[in-house]
């Protein structure tokens, strides 16, 4: 954690110790975020111990911080609306026990983009171009924002959230073959949706976003985003009309069409495979079923 003034740790320090009454009182004690424990109190001491990690829980919450400025009360309101979305949301649902269409399940992929052991950055990819004569299943929007916050909640479960190195990921949306859906209202519908509640629910998460083979005449896609992102969240897109020249930024790029050199290797092969919820997410998940039986 770096703090440029002795304002913003003490922003910091005041929330961090709010945290608990926050929870308490506004969230009706929830408190699990992207599959940890953010409070360090109750409801037992065994819980905590178990699986409240200090580290981890000081790195979300200086997300938050950054997130909105360190501004105190524009980052308690954000943090409430969090942790109540995703108690009524339940993405951590989405992820591991809800069953997505698997033609929408072929289009997320996740990988590791790797320099070094120590340094893992987590990748997700879109490939929206694979849906180009499917879009049908852009009809139902909820069905298809409860898959996509399913992928993105298995993409944090990859993250490191104490290195600042691997603490942020990595989108890939690809547009391949895509120029016939400029006009699609289903697509353009689930498109917005999804972009708000990433920008309003996934706060300080983005490490940078490309977007590749994208026709020039596909404006409309970069033109719609941008109407609901921050200028800082912005400042990570690069568009790209040529996927080959993705290798530029991506150290570890699947095959040659993204500008790797190996003919053979694609994103399936480098998919990681059978990804687990964090010890207190399936704490979460296992209270939930228990809640429903009784």
């Amino acid at each position: 954690m770096n703090f440029d003034n002795d304002s913003q740790k003490q922003v910091f320090d005041k929330l961090k110790k709010a945290i608990p009454g926050i929870i308490k009182e506004k969230c009706a004690g929830y408190d699990e975020l992207y599959g940890y424990k953010l409070n360090s109190q109750g409801p037992t001491a065994e819980e905590v111990e178990k699986y409240y990690d200090g580290k981890i829980a000081d790195c979300l919450i200086y997300k938050l911080c950054k997130a909105y400025q360190f501004e105190y009360s524009t980052i308690v309101q954000n943090l409430v609306d969090i942790l109540n979305w995703r108690k009524k949301f339940n993405p951590l649902s989405c992820a591991y026990k809800e069953v997505h269409n698997t033609e929408l399940q072929s289009v997320g992929v996740l990988t590791f983009d790797v320099n070094g052991d120590a340094n893992k950055k987590a990748v997700t990819w879109n490939l929206y171009g694979q849906l180009v004569k499917k879009k049908e299943l852009f009809q139902n929007v909820d069905k298809f924002v409860r898959y996509r916050i399913g992928l993105m909640e298995k993409g944090l479960s990859l993250l490191d959230f104490t290195s600042a190195d691997n603490c942020y990921m990595t989108q890939v949306h690809d547009y391949k073959g895509v120029s016939l859906w400029r006009m699609d209202s289903d697509i353009k519908n689930c498109s917005k949706t999804v972009i708000g509640i990433f920008q309003k629910y996934y706060p300080e998460l983005l490490y940078a976003k490309y977007f590749v083979n994208v026709p020039t005449i596909f404006g409309w896609v970069y033109d719609l985003i941008k109407k609901f992102v921050d200028e800082s969240t912005r400042k990570k897109f690069v568009v790209l009309t040529d996927g080959n020249k993705l290798g530029q930024y991506l150290k570890n790029c699947p095959h040659q069409d993204y500008g790797g050199n190996d003919k053979q290797n694609n994103l399936n092969k480098q998919n990681v495979a059978n990804i687990h919820p964090t010890e207190y997410g399936l704490y979460v998940l296992q209270k939930q079923i228990i809640e429903d039986v009784e």
